[in-house]
């Protein structure tokens, strides 16, 4: 769009030079009887034809907010994604040179924190929504969720207490806040209050959460001895956050495969072969790029099929009106979550890949890393 702007602007600044240099360059003629045509103004029109186009870049120059500098940046869309295909480490530190430019730009502090969730950088995106907050003063109720979110994935003791504070304060607000349910009951779980849990699990399931999310809900529910409310026609469920985990609930493997279709090799570092457990779930999802929240698709299978190649495809969507074939690039993540819980959890073992649109459908993941 930017090369499409600026062949206007080129046409523009030829039209106004024509525009002053044909009257100034043509002959004229003269009046009375010699009728001797006029001089040419040659020296003004060539201060014109110099001037008129550096005045004009100087002033859009100082005038505009175009990032000159780094036309990366412009590739960043609003979600926090490099549009160009860049790597996440590419994205934050494209986002980090903007707000070092622009400390006081909102949503650039808040796009650094969703890229840290997803980088798994929890410590960073508390300080970049510390800093989204201090800019609202507190008062953006949906940036303050974001920074109990990161406070609660750091899993340090106190980091808690001020993630209460704010998800008790939403949910006072909005009792149904989907996403305040879902942290107040993962904090009450971790904190042994199995009474509190069950309380805000249930009441998520009451918001009517996809087969996928539900199916996440009634196993926390059936570990916390809870009983198991009657099946509900799925909708739609968004904002969740990335906490929703470096995987989530996964759809059957099963599924038919239909549209946009990745296969995903999927095998251990043999360096980690020692603390694989027999029969731990592991969770094979795709999300967005660089955009927190459920993953697009997902599947689920367990350590003993590794190494196993899994199907990802328009069939495992998790979210109405979001499939893999409505993104560009999307993020591979490959974990073994020893807890079969959709957060990562520390000692988890994970890898993780990426995929264009139109790229060859084969994909390798290497589960490589340990969760910190």
């Amino acid at each position: 769009m930017s090369t499409t702007f600026l062949i206007v602007c080129v046409v523009m600044v030829v039209a106004a030079l024509a525009l002053l240099l044909v009257p100034l360059l043509r002959n004229v003629p003269g009046e009375g009887k010699k009728k001797e045509p006029l001089p040419r103004s040659v020296p003004l029109a060539v201060v014109l034809m110099v001037g008129l186009p550096l005045a004009a870049a100087a002033f859009y120059g100082s005038a505009s907010n175009y990032p000159w500098n780094n036309p990366g940046l412009l590739g960043t869309a609003p979600g926090g994604h490099a549009q160009d295909g860049g790597s996440m480490d590419e994205v934050v530190a494209q986002l980090e040179a903007r707000l070092r430019a622009n400390p006081g730009d909102l949503e650039g502090w808040r796009m650094l924190g969703r890229s840290y969730l997803v980088s798994n950088r929890f410590d960073q995106a508390v300080a970049a929504y510390e800093k989204a907050s201090s800019l609202t003063g507190g008062k953006n109720a949906e940036i303050e969720l974001d920074l109990a979110e990161a406070l609660v994935l750091t899993e340090k003791p106190a980091a808690q207490a001020k993630a209460r504070g704010i998800i008790d304060a939403a949910l006072a607000a909005d009792e149904n806040n989907q996403k305040a349910l879902w942290y107040s009951g993962v904090m009450a779980a971790r904190a042994g209050d199995g009474g509190t849990a069950k309380e805000r699990f249930t009441k998520l399931l009451e918001t009517d959460p996809p087969p996928q999310i539900r199916e996440i809900l009634l196993a926390q529910l059936d570990k916390l001895g809870a009983p198991v409310p009657a099946a509900t026609p799925p909708s739609g469920m968004g904002g969740m956050g990335a906490g929703m985990g470096g995987a989530s609930g996964a759809a059957p493997a099963a599924a038919a495969a239909t549209g946009r279709t990745i296969r995903i090799a999927v095998k251990l570092d043999p360096a980690l072969a020692s603390k694989l457990r027999p029969g731990a779930t592991v969770f094979v999802s795709a999300r967005e790029a660089g955009i927190p929240g459920p993953p697009i698709a997902a599947v689920r299978i367990t350590s003993d099929e590794l190494p196993a190649t899994v199907v990802l495809s328009d069939a495992n969507s998790m979210i109405e009106g979001r499939s893999l074939s409505s993104v560009d690039e999307v993020q591979v993540v490959a974990r073994v979550a020893f807890g079969g819980t959709p957060m990562t959890a520390s000692g988890d073992l994970v890898g993780q890949a990426s995929h264009r649109k139109g790229a060859p459908a084969d994909l390798s993941v290497v589960i490589d890393k340990v969760a910190p």
